[in-house]
């Protein structure tokens, strides 16, 4: 008989290669450039991106923690 396996594993997603996580990403950068444009600041793009990242990789070593 074959192991059924834990519903939470089943469900569980790779959140390395999940491609909604990068559009949501993307997502994120593009709402900052808007808001940057529209408050006419003058955050670089690249300062940006290496903020979301950051959050990112934060987020997915506070869930890997739960596991």
């Amino acid at each position: 008989m074959a192991k059924k396996s834990s519903a939470r594993s089943a469900h569980k997603p790779n959140n390395d290669s999940d491609p909604r996580v990068a559009a949501m990403l993307a997502g994120v950068i593009y709402q900052a450039r808007l808001v940057n444009r529209q408050s006419k600041l003058n955050i670089p793009e690249q300062e940006v991106i290496s903020d979301v990242v950051h959050l990112y990789r934060v987020v997915r070593e506070e869930l890997a923690r739960e596991t």
